[in-house]
């Protein structure tokens, strides 16, 4: 298989040094900005002289210093071959903040309302070029900045949520979280929702102090939940600390408790955009300027050809929906070393281009650095791509709330980045990411040569933020399909270096996926009963039939399966992925090398790869087990229980409603199914009596099941909870009750005492047993768990059809506890296939 190589692809970025370059020494035109001629009026000249006949390449010379802009610059098609630069210089878009008077302790405040455009509200405040902090409630944690500095939503009673009970518009505070304002419709409420994806600020109405609920003025994007993270803003009564500020739009008055004594430099960002390059705009240069202070993104281009951006720092800029830099359609236009920190959403945005033909405008973002982004939206990445033939390469990106690289569409490249420190503030999300609810998303695009690590993740739980917590490295996500996945570095990620989400038609190979908090790789597919293909097929067909056919996707991977024919005969959907030649390394007992769930061999090859764990045994989860071991342990067959009651030791882990009962009937144990909406209790799920823990001891559960409907699925999984400390659950196992009874079976193993997933908490375990369906009653008799031997899981693991040539065997990294991950000659993995990755070549070059 050919690909481009590393020196190929900046090609078209030097094309366009070369052009800039060319422009600027070719200038027959060129004006300054300065205290007697503002940017706005330069711009005016170049198009005066452009009206008189010159047409010559022309260039705007910004001065050494602070220039302030109250309007964006708008370049059109008049504009074309004009390159805005400057040595040291700064444009600015907030104004000066005078007349400053006392107001109450250390807060001063100071009338701006002739500085603000009509109906503006501000959302940012600058003190010595750095945001500061909106008033709020509770007061941000300069010292635990990410995870300190948060209320949390109460629980609800004991019997759950109210009857009728808003998800999505009301809340209850705690106690000690109830607060009292002059205008509560002027606060806003800023909560990561749900499961903690990302954060949205909505309206408040009001807060009750004797009921504690909080209603806000319009539905939320997703339900809020009891433990999800908030805090409350927009409020003088909460300006109460330094830094903080507050602006009054019923008065003009603007509050502030200035950080230090004298002499800061206050100013309120007003400005919309700097630059706003329109359609028909060719060859704009916009090189060497600091741009700071406004409120949409910093610069955009719509449908403009042959720009170029480069050598810009672009820092504090965008309120919660404004970016770095934003291109949209037109044609190549190039991001170049430029330095992108503190935007209010994404570093950069790329997209444009039609998915039918598969043309695209050949954007890219190459050699930048882009850190701390999303200081508002916490969905923010640091580079998007979106449509067809777009490319981030080389690119530095760090510190960021969710995604490195978020894109969607066709042919897209992301190559030689070094992305880190990433999903630092959400969760399920990944340092890389894509998704194909639509079938087509994200074929003929390609992964390669990134250097990836510390992706972290913050999880929402009763016991507080948690984190690492729930997150991946690469995320080929819902359905993605068509990837090449290509000579990454992947390590220390909170979940799995590379979560493979019913991913389809990916070829997988010559990667590093190492150190995984869980496992080192995974493939999660999906069954024609899940949600996520009922909710999703529809809109795959209409994906697949909207180029199926088409010249362009002829010679697409896979394009001949029609979605309406994906469930094969096995009832898996997960297809054609080539998962070879990779290195999966661990260095802690217990961590999973790899994880299967709803994938089969047949339709997926996993395949001449190495397992390590530093000496430590291979755990696949695929726990066979051999001859039992002495008698059973629980031998339960219900004829002694009393009927209509719950017998001793068992149990509901979740009640879905307060009708559903877990009784005696007939000689046998009788639960009913139903599903509910309280997302705490979503099924019915119970739980047999405590068995005591022997570490690393296998089990066997046998019994009888059967149903009042045709079919009924359940889920079999041996489990361990204390209240307070944690969960712990073994890989669980399907079956399908019937209305005959039938004899079914279940394996796992318990944690050895030096694997990761031990806890001293673990005293007993017990059988956990999911009912997946909305209805009917599920009969359950004869349970009988005994110790059985256990056998070597990758043994058991190659036995189930994975990794038939793969081998167990050290790597030999260079020196992977200093993160060098490069091989040595004489690594086992040469043997197998693998090619060296060309590290020197990722990231930022000189």
């Amino acid at each position: 298989m050919a690909y481009r190589s590393a020196t190929m692809l900046p090609t078209r970025s030097l094309l366009f040094a070369f052009t800039a370059s060319l422009l600027a020494t070719a200038h027959a035109l060129e004006v300054k900005v300065s205290p007697a001629l503002s940017l706005p009026q330069a711009l005016d000249q170049v198009r005066e002289a452009r009206k008189a006949g010159d047409h010559s390449p022309a260039t705007i010379l910004l001065p050494e210093g602070i220039t302030e802009l109250t309007q964006p610059i708008q370049l059109e098609a008049q504009d074309s071959n004009l390159t805005i630069s400057g040595t040291k210089s700064m444009l600015v878009g907030a104004p000066l903040v005078t007349g400053w008077q006392p107001h109450q302790g250390q807060i001063m405040k100071a009338d701006v309302s002739k500085l603000l455009p009509k109906g503006f509200i501000p959302k940012q405040l600058l003190s010595n070029g750095e945001r500061q902090i909106l008033a709020r409630y509770p007061n941000f944690d300069a010292k635990d900045p990410l995870y300190g500095g948060w209320a949390f939503v109460a629980e609800f009673p004991p019997a759950g949520a109210p009857e009728g009970h808003l998800w999505k518009r009301t809340l209850y505070v705690k106690p000690e979280d109830v607060r009292q304002w002059a205008h509560p419709e002027d606060v806003e409420l800023d909560i990561f929702a749900q499961y903690g994806w990302w954060n949205f600020v909505e309206p408040v109405v009001s807060l009750d102090p004797q009921t504690r609920m909080l209603t806000l003025k319009k539905d939320c994007g997703y339900d809020l939940h009891p433990h999800n993270r908030y805090h409350f803003q927009n409020a003088l009564e909460e300006l109460d600390a330094p830094g903080e500020w507050f602006y009054d739009k019923h008065t003009g008055l603007l509050y502030f408790w200035l950080p230090q004594e004298s002499g800061a430099d206050i100013r309120l960002p007003t400005l919309e955009s700097f630059f706003k390059v329109k359609s028909g705009a060719k060859n704009i240069v916009i090189r060497g300027l600091t741009l700071t202070g406004c409120h949409a993104s910093a610069i955009t281009f719509e449908r403009a050809e042959d720009c170029l951006v480069e050598k810009c720092v672009i820092t504090q800029v965008g309120a919660f929906s404004g970016s770095g830099i934003g291109v949209s359609e037109g044609k190549n236009v190039c991001l170049s070393r430029n330095e992108i920190s503190y935007t209010g959403s994404n570093g950069i945005g790329l997209s444009g281009g039609d998915r039918k033909t598969l043309t695209g405008p050949g954007h890219i973002a190459v050699d930048n650095h882009i850190h701390h982004m999303g200081v508002f939206n916490k969905n923010a990445c640091g580079i998007s791509l979106y449509g067809v033939d777009n490319t981030a390469a080389h690119n530095h990106i760090h510190d960021g709330p969710r995604m490195g690289v978020q894109m969607s569409g066709n042919n897209l490249i992301v190559e030689y980045n070094h992305l880190h420190h990433l999903c630092l503030e959400t969760q399920d999300g990944g340092a890389i990411y894509t998704g194909g609810r639509d079938w087509i998303s994200s074929r003929g695009s390609k992964w390669r040569y990134n250097l990836i690590h510390d992706v972290v993740g913050c999880g929402q739980e009763s016991g507080g933020l948690k984190h690492p917590w729930f997150t991946f490295g690469l995320y080929p996500d819902d359905n993605s399909g068509g990837l090449d996945i290509i000579g990454n570095i992947v390590y220390r990620v909170a979940h799995t270096p590379i979560h493979m989400h019913n991913s389809r038609d990916c070829i997988v190979e010559n990667n590093v996926f190492a150190l995984g908090g869980k496992f080192q790789f995974d493939l999660h597919g999906w069954t024609k009963e899940q949600r996520f293909y009922t909710s999703h097929l529809e809109t795959m067909i209409k994906g697949y039939e909207s180029v199926a056919g088409l010249p362009a996707w002829k010679h697409m991977r896979h394009m001949d399966l029609h979605p309406k024919d994906a469930i094969r005969e096995d009832g898996t959907m997960m297809s054609g992925n080539s998962f070879q030649h990779n290195i999966m390394f661990g260095d802690t007992p217990g961590v999973k090398y790899g994880d299967i769930r709803n994938a089969t061999p047949k339709w997926n090859t996993i395949d001449y790869n190495i397992a390590w764990n530093s000496g430590h045994p291979i755990v696949t989860g695929i726990n066979q087990v051999g001859p039992d071991k002495g008698a059973p342990i629980v031998n339960e067959t219900f004829d002694s229980a009393t009927p209509g009651k719950t017998p001793k030791g068992w149990g509901f882990n979740h009640k879905p409603n307060k009708d559903v009962q877990l009784v005696v009937a007939d000689g046998a144990l009788r639960v009913d199914c139903a599903l509910g909406t309280d997302p705490k209790n979503p099924k019915s799920v119970f739980h047999s009596p405590d068995v005591p823990i022997k570490p690393g001891a296998a089990y066997r559960v046998k019994m009888r099941i059967k149903s009042t409907e045709p079919t009924a699925k359940l889920s079999l999984a041996f489990a361990s909870f204390k209240n307070g400390e944690g969960y712990w659950q073994a890989s669980g196992t399907s079956v399908t009750a019937t209305s005959e009874w039938k004899e079914v079976e279940a394996t796992g193993r318990m944690p050895r005492e030096n694997e990761s997933t031990w806890k001293p908490w673990m005293t007993a375990f017990w059988l956990r047993i999911d009912c997946h369906e909305p209805k009917g009653q599920v009969f359950i008799d004869d349970v009988r768990i005994t110790e059985a031997e256990p056998l070597d899981e990758w043994a058991a693991w190659q036995n189930a059809g994975w990794d038939k040539h793969s081998l167990v065997a050290d790597p030999l990294f260079i020196d992977w506890k200093n993160d060098d991950f490069r091989l040595k000659p004489e690594s086992p993995a040469f043997k197998l296939g693998f090619k060296k990755i060309p590290v020197e070549e990722i990231g930022v070059r000189e």
